[in-house]
């Protein structure tokens, strides 16, 4: 098993978002780790099945109604105790975790009216995995409806045909609300469903994506990263 648990180690360590907890203050460096999974067993003792593979579980005992089978979580934490656990199921400490919503993406046609809003959010992660494209972001109240989270592919921006096999996409992540109050923040966490490119592309390997959203504190900010579908490292231990 150990063996086994060095295999995830270092997968963990070149896959995951990472921060310094403790950084010159004498104490031992802690990594801590962001990915997404999937409830597998409910209750207490919940397992998640991370999009790269793994299967963890918290050490605590977990509110008994707070996780259901299917549902998709954003999971914030750090290794626990594995010196003795329950084989292919690591053990985990949280520093946060938050239920994602699970949506489709958008698609707004060349020459058609966007009719969808753009209220700022303040973002603080952006990444994929297995065929979706993650976000964790703070968002504030908004004001009227609709009052919905889109991501939206804006298919003016692009030059691109059936046979490209690695397209360049534009995407915009928009709060679609006509206004909001910055007096109340939440954190939001979505998972925006990116199968259907490879219908409208089925000889590309990876996707080039360009994406921007409206940022509160620094105005419009854009992102490009390379989108491999259901791209992730070897799950053998």
């Amino acid at each position: 098993m150990k063996k086994g648990f060095s295999v995830l180690v270092t997968a963990l360590l070149m896959l995951a978002f990472s921060s310094c907890l403790n950084v010159n203050d004498g104490t031992d460096y802690v990594q801590d780790y962001v990915f997404m999974g999937t409830v597998t067993t409910g209750g207490v003792n919940p397992v998640f099945l991370l999009d790269e593979g793994y299967s963890v579980t918290p050490e605590a005992a977990m509110p008994a109604d707070t996780f259901t089978v299917g549902e998709r979580y954003y999971l914030h934490f750090i290794l626990g105790d594995t010196t003795n656990h329950t084989p292919g199921i690591y053990p985990i400490k949280f520093y946060r975790y938050g239920k994602a919503e699970i949506k489709s993406m958008i698609e707004l046609p060349k020459d058609s009216t966007d009719r969808w809003k753009d209220q700022p959010v303040s973002m603080a992660n952006i990444w994929y995995s297995s065929h979706y494209c993650n976000f964790f972001f703070i968002s504030f109240a908004g004001i009227g409806s609709p009052n919905t989270f889109e991501l939206i592919r804006i298919k003016d921006n692009e030059s691109t045909t059936p046979t490209d096999t690695v397209p360049k996409l534009y995407f915009e992540l928009r709060h679609n609300v006509p206004g909001y109050s910055s007096a109340y923040s939440y954190f939001r966490f979505y998972s925006f469903d990116l199968s259907s490119l490879q219908t409208d592309f089925p000889n590309a390997v990876k996707f080039n994506i360009h994406l921007k959203w409206n940022d509160y504190t620094y105005g419009t900010q854009t992102y490009t990263r390379i989108y491999i579908p259901n791209w992730h490292f070897a799950t053998a231990f």
